[in-house]
């Protein structure tokens, strides 16, 4: 994709590492990318254009806008991510009536005015970075919640996972605690608290510490608390190296993220909160309010407590190597930039394609084709002539089909949208019926229509046994050798899971292998790529998605439930069931644009 991200830096903050890290790893993943500023003050190697984004004039504001609208249209611009709110307010004016997906990353609490609530300006989607900011923008401002990701800042594992890391010093030795972040506004306090706190603990048990502040100078704190244990240090571009000089870190946001991940042990202490030492089974807690940064509701000066500070230190003496070890894994697992990049990408893709098609997509869900009608209890069939007359309605309605894998290439930015379909609609089949080859595929070969197919990955399954106990008579699935007969058709291949078992009844593990390894079987028996799944029985919860989404899939489908649109919840698509009885109108009103959301209202899923 063609990339810009637009931010108002005037000095380096957590904001422009965080944007510079994405560039880079997007870059190496073969995007191009754009940087727009007011001033550059990390590294990247994106191609740099400075501009007033951030400015109190409104003449200035005025030839921003027309100036970054112009670069959108020469470069090609596909998607726009702000990092802070005069780069959201000027992207969203810039965006306007273009095809330009536009995503903001809210790295804070946000003023709440009436303006904000009245008009969104974060983009069509939004990235929160911990779950406190998502709680805000829902809760305060009323923002979709489905347009809200929580993604948390990415962290270059490479400059900071350890090979080795050391264990807590004992009450005999010095020990070097490391303050990092700034020491004006809130955290002025904060910082000269934390001095206070730990001076007085270490004098009061007559014990040896040095106290380092890094990224302050020494007219920011109180000059009776200057010492000679009290060390100050500009602020620099940290990494492992650094933070392993020190015993102990306090901290919060991504200091927090970069001093666990390099093994050392950490206090969370942040704008608005004190949280205490983070430990293995407190992390995702501590992560909610991104290591005490964030609160839900609004915040004054915080406030440390000076026995839970005592009670924090005596653990961090107790902290061994193989439990510090275990936290920076820990660490790494959520917030390796590979992970994170990967993430934002497909918040990028949704905002991508919602700007270029902005309805519902139906997508209907078939079964089997046969040639009568069958004495079955679920009607999950339609006779071949019926199937007919069902694409006679679609072609002279002037739908035209489009796969999963097609879907994809719009939304990745690999397929231009003017190609895209005026009205888009997907047929679905699921298990893979004898019928589906030998009756529908002749016929979407007649009509010019395609479908997708969801195969189960074991193939040695002939026959739909699942329905054993419901129906006389079992039905042929295409199996062995002869399922090679489905790449010559107009079906592309889905994943249906390898025995058409619920995913919800197993554990975690399991349902994670059932979808994972049912794609790479499917992948290898085709070699095609497998984009898409299908829940059996539609059977689904947010967790599945989520493991659909780690299996490594695009999309997946349910039945009679999911967003309202295919991108508010990609691994929770709608599908429209298709019945025998099935009238024009019917299908007219099961294709319309309106017809989700009125399910919907009806429903209430």
């Amino acid at each position: 994709m063609t990339i810009l991200h637009l931010l108002s830096q005037n000095q380096l903050t957590g904001a422009e590492v965080y944007a510079s890290q994405l560039i880079d790893t997007q870059m190496a993943a073969g995007h191009k990318v754009f940087q727009v500023s007011n001033g550059f003050f990390y590294p990247t190697k994106a191609e740099k254009i400075e501009l007033k984004v951030e400015t109190k004039s409104f003449f200035e504001f005025r030839n921003s806008v027309k100036q970054l609208r112009e670069l959108i249209q020469k470069h090609g611009i596909q998607v726009v991510h702000a990092h802070s709110r005069a780069a959201s307010k000027l992207a969203h004016k810039a965006t306007c009536k273009t095809k330009t997906g536009y995503v903001s990353t809210v790295h804070g609490r946000q003023h709440l005015s009436f303006s904000k609530r009245w008009k969104n300006i974060y983009g069509s989607h939004q990235i929160a970075v911990c779950e406190n900011i998502k709680a805000q923008l829902t809760d305060e401002f009323g923002y979709t919640e489905n347009h809200i990701k929580v993604i948390r800042n990415g962290i270059n594992t490479d400059l900071f996972f350890p090979k080795r890391v050391n264990s807590a010093k004992s009450k005999t030795e010095t020990l070097k605690i490391a303050i990092i972040g700034r020491a004006t506004g809130p955290k002025k306090t904060r910082t000269e608290n934390t001095i206070k706190y730990f001076t007085d603990i270490f004098s009061k048990q007559n014990m040896s510490c040095e106290i380092h502040l890094i990224g302050a100078i020494d007219q920011d704190i109180d000059s009776n608390l200057h010492s000679k244990n009290l060390y100050f240090h500009p602020p620099q571009n940290l990494n492992q190296g650094i933070y392993a000089q020190f015993d102990l870190i306090v901290g919060a946001g991504r200091v927090c993220m970069e001093s666990l991940m390099s093994g050392v042990p950490t206090i969370a202490f942040g704008e608005a909160k004190y949280l205490g030492l983070v430990k293995k089974e407190n992390i995702t807690e501590f992560m909610q309010s991104n290591f005490g940064d964030i609160e839900k509701a609004s915040w004054g000066t915080p406030e440390i407590n000076l026995s839970q500070l005592n009670a924090d230190l005596e653990s961090y003496y107790k902290l061994n190597i193989q439990e510090i070890m275990d936290l920076a894994k820990v660490t790494k697992s959520h917030f390796a930039l590979k992970t994170v990049s990967d993430q934002v990408q497909k918040v990028y893709e949704a905002s991508y394609f919602e700007k270029n098609h902005k309805h519902w997509i139906p997508v209907l869900m078939y079964h089997k084709i046969p040639d009568a009608v069958l004495d079955s209890p679920h009607k999950i069939f339609v006779t071949k002539d019926n199937f007919e007359k069902h694409l006679q309605f679609y072609k002279n309605h002037g739908f035209q089909t489009v796969t999963f894998s097609e879907l994809k290439q719009f939304k990745n930015g690999t397929r231009p949208f003017s190609e895209f379909p005026k009205k888009p609609l997907v047929l679905t089949f699921d298990d893979g019926y004898w019928d589906n080859l030998n009756n529908a595929d002749p016929l979407l070969k007649k009509y010019n229509f395609k479908a997708q197919i969801f195969l189960l990955a074991n193939s040695d399954i002939s026959h739909n046994q699942w329905d054993e106990a419901n129906v006389d008579k079992a039905d042929k699935i295409v199996s062995g050798a002869d399922r090679k007969l489905w790449l010559k058709s107009n079906f592309e291949i889905g994943s249906h899971g390898f025995s058409h078992k619920r995913i919800t009844q197993m554990t975690k593990d399991a349902a994670l292998a059932e979808l994972a390894e049912s794609r790479r079987a499917l992948e290898k028996e085709t070699n095609q790529e497998i984009c898409v799944y299908a829940y059996t029985y539609g059977d689904t919860n947010a967790a599945c998605a989520s493991l659909a989404e780690a299996a490594g899939y695009d999309f997946a489908v349910n039945t009679d439930t999911g967003g309202l649109k295919m991108f508010d919840d990609p691994y929770q698509i709608f599908r429209v069931n298709i019945f025998p009885d099935e009238t024009k109108f019917s299908l007219w009103k099961k294709t319309s644009t309106w017809y989700r959301a009125s399910y919907f209202r009806k429903r209430g899923k």
